[in-house]
Protein backbone atom coordinates (compact mmCIF):
# COMPACT_ATOMS: atom_id res chain seq x y z
CA UNK A 1 0.00 0.00 0.00
CA UNK A 2 1.30 3.46 -0.92
CA UNK A 3 1.77 6.14 1.73
CA UNK A 4 -0.75 8.29 -0.12
CA UNK A 5 -3.38 5.58 0.39
CA UNK A 6 -3.03 5.62 4.19
CA UNK A 7 -5.26 7.67 6.45
CA UNK A 8 -3.69 10.18 8.82
CA UNK A 9 -4.43 7.81 11.70
CA UNK A 10 -2.63 4.98 9.90
CA UNK A 11 0.35 7.21 9.07
CA UNK A 12 0.71 8.23 12.71
CA UNK A 13 0.58 4.60 13.82
CA UNK A 14 3.16 3.67 11.19
CA UNK A 15 5.44 6.51 12.33
CA UNK A 16 5.21 5.37 15.97
CA UNK A 17 6.37 1.89 14.97
CA UNK A 18 9.24 3.25 12.89
CA UNK A 19 10.45 5.54 15.68
CA UNK A 20 10.21 2.82 18.33
CA UNK A 21 12.46 0.67 16.15
CA UNK A 22 15.14 3.36 15.83
CA UNK A 23 18.26 2.88 17.95
CA UNK A 24 18.07 6.42 19.32
CA UNK A 25 14.40 7.35 19.28
CA UNK A 26 13.30 4.10 20.93
CA UNK A 27 14.19 6.04 24.09
CA UNK A 28 10.75 7.65 23.80
CA UNK A 29 8.81 4.45 23.02
CA UNK A 30 7.07 4.44 26.40
CA UNK A 31 6.22 8.13 26.06
CA UNK A 32 4.37 7.40 22.79
CA UNK A 33 2.08 5.06 24.74
CA UNK A 34 1.11 7.63 27.40
CA UNK A 35 -2.21 9.38 27.00
CA UNK A 36 -4.50 9.53 23.99
CA UNK A 37 -3.66 10.30 20.37
CA UNK A 38 -6.42 12.09 18.46
CA UNK A 39 -6.80 13.48 14.96
CA UNK A 40 -8.82 16.67 14.71
CA UNK A 41 -10.74 17.82 11.65
CA UNK A 42 -10.50 21.44 12.73
CA UNK A 43 -9.07 23.46 9.84
CA UNK A 44 -6.84 25.55 12.15
CA UNK A 45 -5.44 22.66 14.21
CA UNK A 46 -1.73 21.92 13.74
CA UNK A 47 -0.51 19.71 16.59
CA UNK A 48 -0.51 20.11 20.35
CA UNK A 49 -0.09 18.32 23.67
CA UNK A 50 -1.19 19.05 27.21
CA UNK A 51 1.72 16.99 28.53
CA UNK A 52 -0.22 13.74 28.33
CA UNK A 53 -2.53 13.62 25.31
CA UNK A 54 -1.59 14.62 21.75
CA UNK A 55 -3.81 16.05 19.03
CA UNK A 56 -2.88 16.30 15.35
CA UNK A 57 -4.72 18.35 12.76
CA UNK A 58 -5.73 16.26 9.76
CA UNK A 59 -5.24 19.11 7.30
CA UNK A 60 -1.85 19.92 8.84
CA UNK A 61 -0.51 16.36 8.77
CA UNK A 62 -1.78 15.35 5.32
CA UNK A 63 0.80 17.27 3.22
CA UNK A 64 3.74 16.34 5.48
CA UNK A 65 6.30 13.87 4.22
CA UNK A 66 6.97 10.73 6.27
CA UNK A 67 10.15 12.29 7.66
CA UNK A 68 8.35 15.49 8.61
CA UNK A 69 5.61 13.51 10.35
CA UNK A 70 8.27 11.55 12.28
CA UNK A 71 9.80 14.85 13.37
CA UNK A 72 6.40 16.22 14.41
CA UNK A 73 5.55 13.15 16.48
CA UNK A 74 8.92 13.25 18.22
CA UNK A 75 8.47 16.95 18.87
CA UNK A 76 5.13 16.51 20.64
CA UNK A 77 6.29 13.52 22.66
CA UNK A 78 9.49 15.23 23.76
CA UNK A 79 7.33 18.05 25.14
CA UNK A 80 5.71 15.30 27.20
CA UNK A 81 9.03 13.67 28.16
CA UNK A 82 10.55 16.94 29.36
CA UNK A 83 7.31 17.96 31.15
CA UNK A 84 7.64 21.35 29.51
CA UNK A 85 4.08 22.47 30.16
CA UNK A 86 4.50 21.84 33.89
CA UNK A 87 8.10 22.83 34.55
CA UNK A 88 8.15 26.00 32.47
CA UNK A 89 4.66 27.29 33.27
CA UNK A 90 6.17 30.39 34.89
CA UNK A 91 7.88 31.23 31.59
CA UNK A 92 4.56 30.92 29.78
CA UNK A 93 2.97 33.27 32.32
CA UNK A 94 5.70 35.81 31.67
CA UNK A 95 5.70 35.64 27.85
CA UNK A 96 3.83 32.76 26.23
CA UNK A 97 5.30 33.34 22.78
CA UNK A 98 8.91 33.29 23.96
CA UNK A 99 8.20 30.28 26.16
CA UNK A 100 6.85 28.38 23.14
CA UNK A 101 9.90 29.29 21.09
CA UNK A 102 12.36 28.42 23.86
CA UNK A 103 10.91 24.94 24.40
CA UNK A 104 10.80 24.32 20.64
CA UNK A 105 14.43 25.35 20.07
CA UNK A 106 15.58 22.83 22.69
CA UNK A 107 13.52 19.94 21.32
CA UNK A 108 14.18 20.53 17.63
CA UNK A 109 17.94 20.78 18.11
CA UNK A 110 17.95 17.50 20.03
CA UNK A 111 16.02 15.73 17.27
CA UNK A 112 18.49 17.04 14.71
CA UNK A 113 21.43 15.92 16.86
CA UNK A 114 19.90 12.44 17.24
CA UNK A 115 19.39 12.20 13.46
CA UNK A 116 22.13 14.46 12.00
CA UNK A 117 21.86 13.05 8.49
CA UNK A 118 18.05 13.30 8.42
CA UNK A 119 17.71 9.58 7.84
CA UNK A 120 14.19 9.37 9.23
CA UNK A 121 13.30 12.92 10.33
CA UNK A 122 12.99 16.31 8.69
CA UNK A 123 11.80 19.43 10.49
CA UNK A 124 8.52 20.87 9.15
CA UNK A 125 8.57 24.41 7.80
CA UNK A 126 8.49 27.04 10.53
CA UNK A 127 10.40 25.15 13.19
CA UNK A 128 12.66 26.92 15.70
CA UNK A 129 16.18 25.46 15.77
CA UNK A 130 18.86 28.09 16.27
CA UNK A 131 22.21 26.24 16.67
CA UNK A 132 23.51 28.81 19.18
CA UNK A 133 21.05 27.34 21.71
CA UNK A 134 22.45 23.82 21.41
CA UNK A 135 22.99 22.26 24.85
CA UNK A 136 20.84 24.81 26.69
CA UNK A 137 17.61 24.21 28.57
CA UNK A 138 14.40 26.14 27.93
CA UNK A 139 15.02 28.65 30.72
CA UNK A 140 18.42 29.62 29.34
CA UNK A 141 17.02 30.03 25.83
CA UNK A 142 14.07 32.05 27.17
CA UNK A 143 16.37 34.53 28.93
CA UNK A 144 18.34 35.15 25.73
CA UNK A 145 15.20 35.58 23.65
CA UNK A 146 13.76 37.93 26.26
CA UNK A 147 16.88 40.07 26.27
CA UNK A 148 16.91 40.21 22.48
CA UNK A 149 13.24 41.20 22.49
CA UNK A 150 14.05 44.11 24.82
CA UNK A 151 16.86 45.20 22.52
CA UNK A 152 14.60 44.91 19.49
CA UNK A 153 16.85 42.36 17.79
CA UNK A 154 14.44 39.42 18.15
CA UNK A 155 11.98 38.43 15.46
CA UNK A 156 9.73 35.81 14.03
CA UNK A 157 12.01 34.64 11.30
CA UNK A 158 11.56 31.13 12.63
CA UNK A 159 7.98 30.00 12.85
CA UNK A 160 4.63 31.70 12.72
CA UNK A 161 3.35 34.51 14.88
CA UNK A 162 3.17 32.27 17.96
CA UNK A 163 6.57 30.67 17.47
CA UNK A 164 7.18 27.19 16.01
CA UNK A 165 5.03 25.01 13.80
CA UNK A 166 2.80 23.58 16.54
CA UNK A 167 0.61 24.81 19.38
CA UNK A 168 1.12 24.40 23.13
CA UNK A 169 -1.81 23.46 25.33
CA UNK A 170 -0.68 25.21 28.53
CA UNK A 171 -4.28 25.66 29.63
CA UNK A 172 -5.02 21.95 29.22
CA UNK A 173 -1.98 21.09 31.31
CA UNK A 174 -3.11 23.48 34.03
CA UNK A 175 -6.51 21.77 34.23
CA UNK A 176 -4.86 18.64 35.64
CA UNK A 177 -5.21 18.25 39.39
CA UNK A 178 -2.08 18.07 41.54
CA UNK A 179 -2.70 14.36 41.99
CA UNK A 180 -3.06 13.79 38.24
CA UNK A 181 0.07 15.81 37.57
CA UNK A 182 2.14 13.80 40.05
CA UNK A 183 0.84 10.52 38.62
CA UNK A 184 1.75 11.67 35.10
CA UNK A 185 5.23 12.63 36.28
CA UNK A 186 5.67 9.16 37.76
CA UNK A 187 4.57 7.49 34.52
CA UNK A 188 6.86 9.70 32.43
CA UNK A 189 9.87 8.84 34.60
CA UNK A 190 9.01 5.15 34.42
CA UNK A 191 8.59 5.28 30.63
CA UNK A 192 11.95 6.98 30.20
CA UNK A 193 13.74 4.45 32.40
CA UNK A 194 12.27 1.68 30.27
CA UNK A 195 13.30 3.60 27.16
CA UNK A 196 16.91 3.86 28.33
CA UNK A 197 16.99 0.07 28.86
CA UNK A 198 15.56 -0.47 25.38
CA UNK A 199 18.04 1.97 23.87
CA UNK A 200 20.97 0.16 25.46
CA UNK A 201 19.76 -3.13 24.00
CA UNK A 202 19.36 -1.69 20.49
CA UNK A 203 22.58 0.30 20.60
CA UNK A 204 25.04 -1.49 22.98
CA UNK A 205 27.91 0.78 21.96
CA UNK A 206 25.88 3.93 22.38
CA UNK A 207 25.50 6.16 25.40
CA UNK A 208 22.25 4.60 26.58
CA UNK A 209 20.81 8.03 27.30
CA UNK A 210 22.77 11.21 26.70
CA UNK A 211 23.99 13.33 29.60
CA UNK A 212 22.26 16.29 28.00
CA UNK A 213 19.00 14.34 28.26
CA UNK A 214 19.51 13.91 32.00
CA UNK A 215 20.01 17.64 32.37
CA UNK A 216 16.92 18.50 30.36
CA UNK A 217 14.71 16.04 32.23
CA UNK A 218 15.89 17.42 35.57
CA UNK A 219 16.36 21.16 34.99
CA UNK A 220 17.47 23.42 37.80
CA UNK A 221 14.62 25.82 38.36
CA UNK A 222 15.27 29.08 40.15
CA UNK A 223 12.95 28.89 43.19
CA UNK A 224 12.49 32.64 43.06
CA UNK A 225 10.93 32.27 39.61
CA UNK A 226 8.28 30.12 41.28
CA UNK A 227 7.84 32.75 43.99
CA UNK A 228 7.40 35.44 41.34
CA UNK A 229 4.87 33.25 39.52
CA UNK A 230 2.83 32.81 42.70
CA UNK A 231 2.82 36.52 43.51
CA UNK A 232 1.85 37.40 39.95
CA UNK A 233 -1.02 34.92 40.17
CA UNK A 234 -2.24 36.70 43.29
CA UNK A 235 -2.12 40.00 41.41
CA UNK A 236 -4.00 38.46 38.48
CA UNK A 237 -6.99 37.80 40.70
CA UNK A 238 -7.41 41.53 41.14
CA UNK A 239 -9.19 43.89 38.79
CA UNK A 240 -7.21 44.86 35.70
CA UNK A 241 -7.34 48.49 36.77
CA UNK A 242 -8.68 50.64 39.55
CA UNK A 243 -9.61 54.30 39.94
CA UNK A 244 -9.06 54.08 43.69
CA UNK A 245 -5.35 54.63 43.18
CA UNK A 246 -4.58 57.04 40.33
CA UNK A 247 -1.75 56.17 37.96
CA UNK A 248 1.15 58.27 39.23
CA UNK A 249 2.86 58.40 35.84
CA UNK A 250 0.04 60.61 34.49
CA UNK A 251 -0.57 62.80 37.53
CA UNK A 252 2.34 65.09 36.63
CA UNK A 253 0.47 65.86 33.40
CA UNK A 254 -2.75 66.63 35.32
CA UNK A 255 -4.31 63.51 33.79
CA UNK A 256 -6.30 61.25 36.10
CA UNK A 257 -6.00 57.62 34.95
CA UNK A 258 -6.59 54.30 36.75
CA UNK A 259 -3.63 52.26 37.94
CA UNK A 260 -3.06 48.71 36.74
CA UNK A 261 -3.45 45.72 39.08
CA UNK A 262 0.33 45.59 39.65
CA UNK A 263 0.42 49.25 40.61
CA UNK A 264 -2.63 48.63 42.80
CA UNK A 265 -1.07 45.77 44.76
CA UNK A 266 -1.49 46.44 48.46
CA UNK A 267 0.87 45.69 51.31
CA UNK A 268 2.70 42.43 51.79
CA UNK A 269 4.37 40.90 54.84
CA UNK A 270 7.81 39.30 54.85
CA UNK A 271 8.30 37.31 58.06
CA UNK A 272 11.91 36.22 58.54
CA UNK A 273 12.92 33.43 60.93
CA UNK A 274 15.83 34.75 63.02
CA UNK A 275 16.01 31.87 65.48
CA UNK A 276 19.73 31.40 64.89
CA UNK A 277 19.71 28.89 62.02
CA UNK A 278 19.46 31.43 59.20
CA UNK A 279 22.82 32.70 57.95
CA UNK A 280 23.72 36.14 56.65
CA UNK A 281 24.42 34.91 53.12
CA UNK A 282 20.99 33.34 52.88
CA UNK A 283 19.31 36.49 54.15
CA UNK A 284 21.17 38.61 51.61
CA UNK A 285 20.18 36.34 48.73
CA UNK A 286 16.59 36.23 49.92
CA UNK A 287 16.27 39.99 50.30
CA UNK A 288 17.97 40.64 46.95
CA UNK A 289 15.58 38.37 45.07
CA UNK A 290 12.46 39.49 46.94
CA UNK A 291 13.35 43.16 46.51
CA UNK A 292 13.68 42.57 42.76
CA UNK A 293 10.31 40.81 42.62
CA UNK A 294 8.61 43.50 44.69
CA UNK A 295 10.12 46.25 42.57
CA UNK A 296 8.50 44.76 39.48
CA UNK A 297 5.14 44.21 41.20
CA UNK A 298 5.16 47.60 42.95
CA UNK A 299 3.32 46.76 46.20
CA UNK A 300 1.99 49.62 48.26
CA UNK A 301 4.38 48.68 51.04
CA UNK A 302 6.30 45.90 52.77
CA UNK A 303 5.94 45.02 56.44
CA UNK A 304 9.15 43.23 57.40
CA UNK A 305 9.01 41.07 60.54
CA UNK A 306 11.86 39.32 62.37
CA UNK A 307 10.66 36.54 64.64
CA UNK A 308 11.88 33.70 66.85
CA UNK A 309 9.47 32.88 69.70
CA UNK A 310 7.93 36.33 69.21
CA UNK A 311 8.02 39.11 66.64
CA UNK A 312 11.22 40.84 67.66
CA UNK A 313 11.14 43.68 65.16
CA UNK A 314 8.77 45.31 62.68
CA UNK A 315 10.00 47.53 59.85
CA UNK A 316 7.89 49.16 57.14
CA UNK A 317 9.04 50.12 53.64
CA UNK A 318 6.78 51.97 51.26
CA UNK A 319 6.86 51.56 47.50
CA UNK A 320 9.67 54.06 46.99
CA UNK A 321 11.89 52.55 49.69
CA UNK A 322 12.03 48.93 48.51
CA UNK A 323 15.49 49.38 46.97
CA UNK A 324 16.83 50.47 50.36
CA UNK A 325 15.43 47.51 52.26
CA UNK A 326 18.57 45.37 51.87
CA UNK A 327 20.97 47.97 53.25
CA UNK A 328 18.79 49.60 55.88
CA UNK A 329 17.16 46.61 57.57
CA UNK A 330 18.31 45.59 61.05
CA UNK A 331 17.62 41.90 61.83
CA UNK A 332 16.70 41.06 65.42
CA UNK A 333 16.12 37.84 67.33
CA UNK A 334 18.19 34.74 68.00
CA UNK A 335 16.07 32.78 70.47
CA UNK A 336 13.88 29.73 69.99
CA UNK A 337 11.36 29.15 67.21
CA UNK A 338 7.60 29.58 67.25
CA UNK A 339 6.01 30.59 63.95
CA UNK A 340 2.66 31.04 65.65
CA UNK A 341 4.04 34.37 66.83
CA UNK A 342 3.64 35.62 63.25
CA UNK A 343 -0.05 34.72 62.93
CA UNK A 344 -0.71 36.10 66.40
CA UNK A 345 1.00 39.38 65.48
CA UNK A 346 -1.11 39.71 62.33
CA UNK A 347 -4.33 39.00 64.20
CA UNK A 348 -3.44 41.52 66.89
CA UNK A 349 -2.67 44.32 64.43
CA UNK A 350 -5.89 46.32 64.77
CA UNK A 351 -4.26 49.31 63.04
CA UNK A 352 -2.74 47.11 60.39
CA UNK A 353 -3.89 46.81 56.77
CA UNK A 354 -4.60 43.20 55.74
CA UNK A 355 -1.72 42.09 53.49
CA UNK A 356 -2.10 40.70 49.97
CA UNK A 357 0.63 38.08 50.42
CA UNK A 358 2.60 36.70 53.37
CA UNK A 359 6.14 35.40 52.75
CA UNK A 360 7.66 33.33 55.55
CA UNK A 361 11.40 32.74 55.22
CA UNK A 362 12.49 29.87 57.49
CA UNK A 363 14.42 26.63 57.82
CA UNK A 364 11.16 24.71 58.30
CA UNK A 365 11.93 23.63 61.86
CA UNK A 366 9.08 25.68 63.27
CA UNK A 367 7.14 23.21 65.42
CA UNK A 368 3.37 23.57 65.49
CA UNK A 369 2.14 26.00 62.84
CA UNK A 370 -1.21 26.36 64.58
CA UNK A 371 -4.35 27.72 62.96
CA UNK A 372 -3.45 29.39 59.67
CA UNK A 373 -6.96 29.39 58.15
CA UNK A 374 -7.48 33.13 58.55
CA UNK A 375 -4.03 34.11 57.25
CA UNK A 376 -3.48 35.79 53.84
CA UNK A 377 -2.15 33.72 50.89
CA UNK A 378 1.16 32.39 52.23
CA UNK A 379 4.43 31.30 50.64
CA UNK A 380 6.88 29.41 52.84
CA UNK A 381 10.44 29.80 51.52
CA UNK A 382 12.60 27.10 53.12
CA UNK A 383 16.37 27.60 53.04
CA UNK A 384 18.94 25.18 51.62
CA UNK A 385 19.74 23.45 54.91
CA UNK A 386 16.16 23.43 56.12
CA UNK A 387 13.70 20.62 56.69
CA UNK A 388 13.20 19.11 53.22
CA UNK A 389 9.96 17.48 54.39
CA UNK A 390 8.39 20.71 55.59
CA UNK A 391 5.26 21.88 53.81
CA UNK A 392 3.31 24.76 55.30
CA UNK A 393 -0.29 25.82 54.70
CA UNK A 394 -0.31 27.58 51.35
CA UNK A 395 2.61 27.21 48.92
CA UNK A 396 6.03 25.92 49.96
CA UNK A 397 9.22 26.58 47.99
CA UNK A 398 12.49 24.86 48.90
CA UNK A 399 15.67 26.66 47.91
Amino acid sequence: MKISDLTVEQRIQRAHIQLMSHKKFCLFAGIFMLGKVEVSDSEKMTAMTNGKDVKYGRNFVTPLSSKQLNFLILHENMHKAFRHLKIWKHLHNEDHKLANQACDHVINLMIQDYDPNSEITSMPVGGCADPRFRGMDSSQVFKILKEEKKEGSGGDENGDGDGGFDEHDWEGAEEMSEEQSKELERKVDEALRQGIIMQKKRDPNGSGGDRILDGLLNPKINPYDLLREYMVSVCADREDSTWRRPNRRFLSQDIYMPSTYAEALGRIIIAVDTSGSIGGRELQEFFTEVAHICKSLQPEGIDLLYWDTKVCQHEFYNRDEIDNMITSTKPAGGGGTDVRSVSEWIRAGSNFVTPEVLLVFTDGYVGDVGDWSDMPPTVWVVNEWGDKNFSGPGKTIHI
